[in-house]
């Protein structure tokens, strides 16, 4: 089970890759990277871990992996005491699966 705290993640699709990072705290996930922001929420049950995250321009720069700006992630995955690997998809990229890594950095 994932401790609330600040993470890195990578993240993969069949159109690109990327990193970012997160804060995750009390149920709720922020963060981003140089052009996409991050917001959602989290939830665990033991090792399962499931998130929607919905994600938003506030930069200029490379184009997202879902080749749109704004979209809504469903994910679903395992965890461990300091990292959580996910898979999941948005509606708005139909087909398009979607894999992220959370890597714990600090509280």
């Amino acid at each position: 089970m994932l401790a609330d705290g600040f993470y890195s993640v990578l993240f993969k699709t069949p159109r690109g890759e990327g990193a970012g990072i997160v804060v995750l705290a009390g149920g709720q996930l922020r963060g981003g990277d140089s052009g996409i922001a991050y917001s959602g929420t989290f939830a665990q049950n033991g090792d399962d871990f499931t998130a929607k995250v919905v994600t938003s321009r506030h930069a200029q720069g490379n184009p997202s992996d879902f080749g749109i700006d704004a979209a809504t992630i469903s994910l679903t995955g395992k965890s461990s005491s300091t990292s959580a690997t996910r898979v999941g998809t948005a509606a708005q990229a139909p087909g398009l699966t979607f894999q992220a890594v959370l890597n714990r950095i600090s509280d």
